[in-house]
C-alpha cells in the first residue's frame, strides 16, 4: 500500500493505492479532507490571540482583586482603615489627590492615609519591561509620555506625582475647567505635516507611585512612630508594588543533541549563519559552469563584512553582491547564483556590527575574548528593569574599562532575539567544518556524523502519534507529565501547521470524514 498526500493551509488530498512489487495495481480510495486554518480571515491573525487575551485579561482582574483585598485587610488590622465596611466606604469622599499633597507635610488621621495608600494601590503606574518592550510601538509612546511627566513635575516644583496632580486640579479655574489625571490616549497633528498621530500627554511609571509611597510613609511615621513601622512599610509596600517577574519560555532541544538550543544571539550562532550564507555562493558565467569560491575568496568576502563600515541603523548593515563580486575580483560577465532581483546582498554578522559600533566597544570587541563576548551578551539580554540596566552599565564600566557613554550605549545594542536551531556542541562542531573548507551546510553536517534533515529510526507504527511526539526536536517543548498531549509533547508555534499535522492525523484514522 502506498498513500500519496497533498498538505495545504485548508485541506488534504490523499490517495491510497495498492502495490504490488514496489508498483501500483490499483487505487483503494481517495479524497480531500478541508479544515479552517486555525487564523481570522480578514486579520490573518491566529484565533487564539483572542482567547489569550481574554485570558490575560481575566487574570490580570483576578490579581488585582486580590491585591486590593488582602490590602485591605492588613490596613483594618492595623488601623489604616476602618472594619467597618459601611465606615470605609465613607472615606471615598474624602479627595486623595488632596490627601495624598497634603500628607507630605501635615499628619493625617491614620484612615485618611489609609484613604491615601489605598489610591496609590488603584492606579501604581507602569511597569516598563527592556526586555518585551523592545520594538513596540506603544511602549515607545509611554516612555515619551514619562519623560514629559518628569519634566513638567520639575517645572511645578511637585515632590510626587500625587501633588503634580492636586497641584493640577487646583490651578483650574472653575470646576468644569479641571483636567483629567487618568492617562487617555490623545491625538495630536504633527507640524507640517498631514499626518496624525496618537499619544499620551502624561504617563506615570512604576517609580514615580514608589516614591511617593515612600515619601509619604516617611512622613506620616514621624506622627504616628508606633503604628508606622518599617516593617509594616516593607508589607504594604510588597502588596501594592509586587508584580511577579516573566515567565522564562520553554527553549527547544538541538536538532542533533540533547542540549538546549542556543540563543541566536549567541556569537558562534551568528558566525555559523554568516559561513553557511557564503558558503552557498556560486561563481557563475554564460557558457560557463557554476563554481564554488575558493577558500581565499570566501575568506576575502567574510573580511569584507567582517569590516563594513558602520551605518546608522543595523538594518543597513549589508554588502550589495555586485560589491563583494569586485571585492573578490570576478570579471564583469561573472555573478553570484544567489543574485537574483529579491536577493542582491548579504547581511553582515549583526552582533559583531552591534558591539563593534563606535559608540559601543568599536573595535576593541575583536580583541575581547569569546567567553567574554558571550558574557556581555548574556547580560544585555537579561535586563528586564531600570534598575538592571543601571547595574549593567556600572558591570561594563568595571569589567569592561567603558566609559559611562559607551556603557549605556552598549547595554541599549539592539540584538537578535529568539533562539537558533542547534546548540553549543552541535554549533561548534559545524562551524569548524564550515571554516575548514568552503562547504555548504549538508556537508557540514555530514563531517559531523550526523544528517541535516533525515530524522527517520526505522520503527513501523501501527497508527500515527501525535506530531509533537516524533518532531520533538521542532517543537517547543511540553511539561512531559500531563495526559493531554499537546501539553505534554508541546506543539510547533504557527497555527496553521500545528492545525495541518494534527488534520493529518484525523485523516490517517478516519479518511475524509
Amino acid at each position: 500500500m502506498r498513500l500519496g498526500l497533498d498538505i495545504g493551509t485548508n485541506s488534504i488530498g490523499w490517495w491510497l493505492y495498492a502495490t504490488e512489487d514496489g508498483k501500483i495495481t490499483s487505487v483503494v480510495d481517495g479524497g480531500v479532507r478541508i479544515f479552517s486554518d486555525g487564523r481570522d480571515p480578514k486579520s490573518g491573525a491566529s484565533l487564539a490571540v483572542d482567547r489569550r487575551m481574554a485570558r490575560s485579561q481575566r487574570r490580570r482582574r483576578d490579581r488585582y482583586l486580590r491585591r486590593k483585598a488582602a490590602l485591605m485587610k492588613r490596613m483594618a488590622e492595623v488601623g489604616l482603615m476602618p472594619a467597618d465596611p459601611v465606615q470605609a466606604r465613607a472615606l471615598e469622599q474624602l479627595d486623595p489627590y488632596a490627601l495624598r499633597a497634603n500628607g507630605l507635610d501635615d499628619a493625617l488621621p491614620l484612615p485618611h492615609f489609609g484613604r491615601a495608600l489605598f489610591h496609590l494601590n488603584q492606579r501604581r503606574g507602569f511597569k516598563s519591561n527592556r526586555k518585551t518592550d523592545r520594538g513596540d510601538n506603544e511602549s515607545g509612546k509611554i516612555k515619551d509620555a514619562t519623560k514629559r511627566l518628569d519634566e513638567e513635575m520639575a517645572s511645578k516644583k511637585a515632590r510626587t506625582y500625587g501633588e503634580f496632580l492636586h497641584m493640577r486640579r487646583a490651578s483650574a479655574a472653575d470646576a468644569r475647567q479641571v483636567p483629567t489625571v487618568r492617562t487617555r490616549l490623545t491625538v495630536a497633528r504633527r507640524d507640517h505635516a498631514e499626518k496624525e498621530e496618537a499619544g499620551y500627554d502624561f504617563y506615570p511609571d512604576r517609580h514615580h507611585l514608589s516614591d511617593e509611597f515612600d515619601q509619604l510613609w516617611k512622613a506620616q511615621a514621624q506622627h504616628h512612630p508606633d503604628v508606622l513601622t518599617d516593617d509594616l512599610r516593607d508589607e504594604i509596600r510588597l502588596i501594592i508594588f509586587h508584580q511577579r517577574p516573566l515567565k522564562t519560555p520553554e527553549v527547544g532541544l538541538c536538532l542533533f543533541t540533547d542540549e538546549r538550543r542556543i540563543p541566536s544571539a549567541h556569537p558562534l550562532n551568528q558566525r555559523r549563519i554568516l559561513y553557511e550564507t557564503v558558503n552557498n555562493l556560486k561563481v557563475a558565467a554564460r557558457g560557463e559552469p557554476a563554481r564554488a569560491l575558493t577558500r581565499e575568496e570566501r575568506d576575502t568576502i567574510i573580511h569584507a563584512l567582517d569590516n563594513k563600515k558602520h551605518t546608522k541603523s543595523l538594518a543597513g548593515m549589508t554588502m550589495k553582491l555586485k560589491a563583494l563580486g569586485k571585492v573578490i575580483k570576478l570579471r564583469p560577465e561573472q555573478s553570484f547564483t544567489l543574485e537574483t532581483a529579491n536577493r542582491d546582498a548579504i547581511a553582515c554578522d549583526p552582533v559583531r556590527a552591534s558591539l563593534s559600533h563606535s559608540d559601543r566597544f568599536g573595535a576593541g570587541w575583536s580583541k575581547v575574548d569569546p567567553e567574554a563576548q558571550w558574557g556581555v551578551i548574556g547580560h544585555i539580554r537579561a535586563v528586564q528593569s531600570d534598575r538592571e540596566h543601571a547595574d549593567l552599565v556600572e558591570w561594563l564600566m568595571t569589567q569592561h574599562a567603558l566609559d559611562r557613554e559607551h556603557a549605556v550605549a552598549t547595554a541599549n545594542a539592539p540584538l537578535p532575539e529568539g533562539y537558533g536551531r542547534l546548540g553549543l556542541t552541535a554549533t561548534t562542531r559545524i562551524l569548524a567544518a564550515l571554516e575548514t573548507d568552503v562547504t555548504p551546510y549538508s556537508a557540514a553536517v555530514a563531517a559531523c556524523g550526523w544528517h541535516h534533515s533525515d530524522g527517520r529510526t526505522g520503527e513501523v507504527l501501527t497508527e500515527l502519534p501525535y506530531y509533537g511526539q516524533i518532531l520533538d526536536r521542532h517543537v517547543i517543548p511540553g511539561t512531559y507529565d500531563e495526559n493531554d498531549d499537546i501539553t505534554r509533547y508541546g506543539r510547533i508555534t504557527n497555527p496553521t501547521v500545528h492545525v495541518g499535522l494534527n488534520q493529518l492525523s484525523d485523516v490517517s484514522t478516519y479518511g475524509s470524514k
